[in-house]
């Protein structure tokens, strides 16, 4: 138990999740007194042992079925029974009808035998063949035709129900298909642990932490989880931007103090006496393209910094396509990020020409309007893939930013690879950055965040 548990610790931290050896004991620990017969026990102990972030509970439920899926009394061999429950089964439309009927009465033990039956009959699964379990289970769900099952779950006997009860009826058969889909994957887990260990599937499994999602890529789904760990991590890097400005303050030698003070001592300047502390906050001017993929990035990008606010003494937004618009009314004003992006996608001015990037213009216009604003104090950050479009990439212009500011940084959403290929211009801009950032998804763009600014 001891081994499996470590794997289980390996595997959250290759995953990133983070998992301290003083955690592990904890949950080693926490073993000691629980029944482990239990699985919700089991996972529910380690979960509160192992586990600080919310977002990274469903990474933990997945590679835990890996290492605790077959816990005595959960997983049952094929028996007589069950041997006699599907003899006479002789077509998948047979058994899509019975699990549409396990679903429909809710009776789980049912349901895991026959889908058990299913996956035997239909996954095709062969001992020591390198295949990951999406394969089979793909298989499994296809000549099962979990559509036909949700069409079976949908029918209602009163063909005259009213709009309610149809749309409550789909949305009980939709949760019902989902449970079905659930079970078959994690059937098609339970085997190839028995086949390969659980360390084996654990680096199959494609488990990817909201973190470490590519922003440019997310589906519609990971994008919400994205958007639920912004704030998390906006308070996690606040605090620890407020405490490194506390630390790297470095008070002058008050000397007019420090020679009075001296004179207790006989003129000898033994107490150093300094001038109190005036932390230094940065001012952020952050100039984001908003065309195309990349505009999930800026609006991840705008939400963090804007989040952060009482880090900077002054935040300044702006958009860009082929013209540039100060956003930052909208940020201000809005009740939470996706009306400002509303706004800023409706009502900014960030389209001059054709609507394509074009940075060499947009880095023009921005110096033009807004240089005079920029100090000493002033850090611009610019997001965006710096892809011209073919377009003059004027980066004299970025260099007269840089001039006038205190540092500009450059964060890129494209992989490193992608970089100067085709349209892109990224190395033109980049002797006048005082850094250029790969940044694809928020873990990268935390550690910039922590680090830079």
């Amino acid at each position: 138990m001891l081994d499996q548990l470590i794997g289980f610790a390996t595997a959250l931290r290759a995953a990133g999740v983070e998992c301290s050896q003083s955690e592990l004991l904890d949950a080693t620990a926490t073993l000691g007194v629980i029944d482990l017969i239990d699985r919700e026990q089991v996972r529910d102990s380690l979960r509160a042992s192992m586990i600080k972030d919310p977002s990274h509970i469903p990474a933990f439920d997945r590679l835990f079925e890996v290492f605790f899926g077959l816990i005595p009394n959960d997983y049952d061999s094929d028996d007589d029974a069950e041997v006699d429950l599907f003899g006479e089964i002789e077509a998948a439309d047979d058994l899509a009808q019975m699990i549409a009927d396990a679903l429909a009465d809710g009776d789980d033990e049912r349901l895991r035998r026959l889908v058990r039956m299913a996956v035997t009959r239909f996954g095709g699964i062969e001992a020591g063949r390198a295949v990951s379990g999406i394969y089979y289970t793909y298989r499994t769900l296809r000549q099962l035709d979990s559509e036909k099952v949700l069409m079976l779950l949908s029918q209602t006997e009163d063909g005259a129900a009213g709009e309610l009860e149809r749309r409550l009826s789909a949305n009980d058969a939709a949760r019902k298909v989902d449970r079905l889909k659930s079970e078959v994957s994690r059937e098609v887990l339970s085997r190839l642990v028995e086949d390969r260990g659980a360390e084996a599937v654990a680096r199959t499994l494609a488990v990817t932490l909201p973190e470490d999602i590519e922003i440019v890529r997310a589906s519609r789904d990971e994008l919400a989880q994205m958007q639920r760990a912004v704030d998390p991590l906006a308070r996690k890097l606040a605090s620890r931007l407020a405490k490194r400005h506390r630390r790297q303050v470095n008070p002058d030698v008050d000397m007019r103090r420090t020679m009075r003070a001296s004179l207790s001592y006989g003129g000898v300047p033994v107490e150093l006496v300094t001038k109190p502390p005036k932390p230094h906050k940065p001012e952020i001017f952050l100039v984001s393209d908003v065309s195309g993929s990349v505009a999930s990035f800026a609006r991840f990008t705008m939400q963090l910094v804007f989040a952060m606010s009482s880090q900077f003494s002054k935040v300044r937004s702006f958009a860009f396509i082929d013209a540039v618009d100060e956003v930052t009314s909208y940020f201000n004003s809005a009740p939470d990020i996706n009306e400002a992006m509303k706004l800023v996608n409706t009502k900014a001015k960030v389209v001059w020409l054709d609507g394509h990037s074009d940075y060499g213009r947009s880095l023009e216009t921005f110096y033009e309007k807004y240089g005079k604003d920029l100090t000493k104090r002033s850090s611009v950050i610019i997001c965006g893939d710096a892809r011209n479009n073919y377009h003059p990439p004027k980066a004299e212009t970025l260099r007269k930013i840089q001039s006038a500011a205190k540092h500009v940084y450059w964060l890129n959403p494209e992989p490193k690879s992608y970089w100067d290929s085709g349209d892109s211009i990224i190395s033109s801009y980049e002797p006048y950055c005082d850094g250029v950032f790969e940044v694809r998804s928020l873990r990268q763009l935390e550690r910039f965040v922590s680090d830079a600014i």
